[in-house]
């Protein structure tokens, strides 16, 4: 039977961790700066996209100075395609903390962590656990969903009610012994048996006193949340050319995809066309982000004759730019070619 404070239940998810967990991933070990980056880089996506960027990351910036010392155009670059940028701004705003105020390093307690820009308490919590090895509860969106399982908590899990009862329940389990295989086996744990869609209970280590399980309950659990309405935005852009590259602007400092580099954007059909008459439509195209689902109306030179290569994109490779530009100049390239 689950129980609020447990021993048992932080012993056997060590045991299955160190058994059964990942122990692979390019930012595991002790490395605080490793950890922080990977933090950030999994909020809001998946670990097969991250290891990747992480590896450039690291490539570029191996330690936490040489990050601060970089200018915020060639951190954005780096992110370009991962999407929730204020991340990669956040992240190179508190490397700058730390040269200031931290001789360079992260800290190693929570308060001063938590001070940071972007770092919240689960991420501390993490890089206190996973680094540092400090018994410090986390809660991230797996361990959210483990917890509201076995515990059959009921609620929204990020409403504030239910997001308080969840981490009582993460503080309540805790452990000091292996904090480390603890919290990654908790996300582990989540991330590959206790899934959203299709757990494989039987699996788990926990199985056996999951109340949700138990109860045969486990696709109610934890309860979703309603989904936020998607509001539907026209863009209206040129697709024009220097040498073979793409011609780009860098947006507002406002609004989406701000400060990033995309094709020149106007208001309607009629505005483009005033200011390249001889513009012709190429194709609308559909890309979808959280809460915007955006059809590109994407209008070429009408002049412009069939390219006998692909686009030239070494310009890309510096400039930050959103996902959605790679999008509109692969279909180019797929269907404007001969």
């Amino acid at each position: 039977m689950a129980n609020e404070t447990d021993g048992d239940f932080s012993a056997r998810i060590i045991a299955w961790q160190l058994e059964n967990g990942r122990h692979h991933l390019p930012w595991q070990g002790d490395n605080p700066y490793y950890v922080w980056l990977s933090e950030i880089m999994l909020q809001q996506t998946q670990v097969v996209k991250v290891i990747d960027y992480f590896n450039r990351f690291i490539e570029a910036f191996p330690t936490l100075t040489d990050l601060a010392s970089a200018d915020e155009q060639s951190v954005m670059a780096l992110w370009s395609g991962l999407g929730y940028y204020n991340r990669a701004r956040n992240l190179h705003k508190a490397a700058r903390c730390c040269v200031e105020k931290h001789h360079g390093q992260l800290p190693d307690n929570m308060t001063d962590l938590m001070a940071l820009p972007g770092i919240g308490r689960t991420t501390a919590a993490a890089i206190m656990s996973l680094a540092f090895n400090r018994p410090e509860p986390i809660l991230d969106g797996n361990v959210k969903r483990v917890l509201a399982r076995y515990f059959k908590v009921t609620g929204e899990p990020n409403s504030g009610p239910t997001l308080k009862k969840l981490w009582q329940l993460a503080e309540q389990q805790q452990t000091s012994e292996n904090p480390r295989a603890y919290s990654q086996g908790l996300m582990d744990l989540g991330a590959t048996l206790c899934t959203k869609h299709r757990p494989k209970c039987t699996l788990c280590p926990l199985h056996s006193d999951c109340l949700a399980y138990q109860d045969d309950v486990i696709k109610h659990y934890p309860e979703k949340k309603k989904k936020p309405k998607v509001k539907a935005v026209d863009l209206y852009l040129y697709l024009g050319f220097a040498q073979n590259k793409p011609e780009l602007v860098k947006r507002d400092d406002t609004g989406i995809w701000s400060k990033m580099w995309f094709l020149p954007e106007f208001e309607s059909k009629k505005a483009l066309r005033q200011s390249y008459p001889d513009s012709q439509h190429l194709a609308s195209i559909q890309h979808v982000l959280t809460h915007r689902r955006l059809t590109m109306h994407i209008f070429i030179d009408g002049n412009d004759k069939a390219r006998q290569k692909p686009i030239q994109r070494d310009n890309l490779l510096t400039l930050p730019h959103p996902s959605a530009l790679t999008h509109i100049l692969d279909y180019y390239d797929n269907h404007h070619l001969p």
